[in-house]
């Protein structure tokens, strides 16, 4: 049952590949359904539903909460409780109470593309934490979880803001548990409900405090951020530390290609504060390890002990 073992092959469906494709039938038909009930007859997509008044409801993330959700007998809860938040008004951040934004905040990772993706020019006080990773913040509301932007994070102030959301994600629950990975290694596994797991990347010195006790880390920590459910991390010690790394880079680039909710494909090595990308998927689909002249050494260096 380890975290690492090859999952069952399943045709994925075009538009939402983390579902098979009789799964995002079903799961198109539940909205399309919980829609008309509710009053707004829609025409389905293969990755939205369309109102006949023009209004277009994707299907990415319904589909990723169903994905996430291993009882399918509970799928038409979801998908009335999912239906009802898309119906229901957003908060309203500009006249939202300081102190309330600054309550629902929190720090939140995101890769480039995704960000690019959701209006990047809006979003200039983003920080980058690694090439291809970014830190936001969002509003986390009963109803909704959104992005802020410039004009939103203004009014209470970006640092304000941003100490308040990192308490907020020090405080996210998490389960930690330890997996095998290659030649005797082991992985530091954290997962969750919360959509906010991945992001504790963000505040790596706390989450080893807590999982080891105060001590340093002079060879940097090996991390994966494949879904915003998931942060693994491996301690390079020993000779094992390159089949270790091996493992990692596959069940990230594997992990996130079958993820609803996909951060990275990359494994990062975390050294000092600094974060930086050590593997990546090629043109072709492989995955690449790319270590520079520090990563280099520390492997050499435990492979002879």
């Amino acid at each position: 049952m380890g975290l690492f073992r090859r999952r069952e092959d399943r045709t994925p469906d075009e538009a939402l590949p983390f579902l098979s494709v009789a799964d995002a039938e079903r799961v198109r038909r539940l909205a399309t359904d919980a829609l008309g009930r509710a009053g707004v007859p829609v025409v389905a997509f293969a990755d939205r539903l369309e109102s006949l008044d023009g209004r277009a409801f994707g299907l990415w993330n319904l589909a990723a909460v169903c994905a996430e959700t291993d009882d399918r007998r509970v799928w038409p809860d979801l998908v009335e409780g999912h239906v009802a938040r898309l119906l229901r008004p957003p908060p309203d951040v500009a006249t939202m109470p300081v102190d309330e934004l600054l309550a629902g905040t929190v720090l939140r990772v995101y890769s480039t593309d995704t960000l690019a993706e959701w209006g990047a020019e809006r979003l200039g006080y983003a920080m980058p934490v690694a090439e291809d990773l970014v830190e936001a913040l969002v509003l986390d509301s009963p109803h909704a979880v959104s992005l802020l932007t410039d004009d939103e994070v203004a009014r209470a102030g970006h640092d304000a803001l941003r100490a308040a959301g990192r308490a907020r994600l020090v405080a996210e629950p998490y389960e930690h548990r330890r997996e095998p990975l290659a030649d005797g290694a082991e992985a530091d596994v954290l997962i969750g409900d919360s959509m906010f797991v991945a992001s504790k990347v963000l505040v790596l010195d706390h989450v080893l405090t807590a999982l080891h006790g105060p001590r340093a880390y002079p060879d940097g920590v090996l991390v994966a951020l494949p879904d915003r459910h998931t942060l693994v991390l491996h301690v390079p010690d020993g000779p094992s530390v390159v089949p270790a790394l091996q493992s990692l880079a596959g069940f990230a680039a594997g992990a996130f290609a079958e993820s609803a909710g996909g951060v990275s494909p990359s494994v990062y090595w975390w050294r000092d504060g600094v974060l930086r990308r050590v593997s990546r998927r090629t043109e072709d689909g492989r995955t690449a390890i790319e270590v520079g002249p520090e990563l280099e050494a520390v492997l050499s260096r435990n492979a002879r002990a």
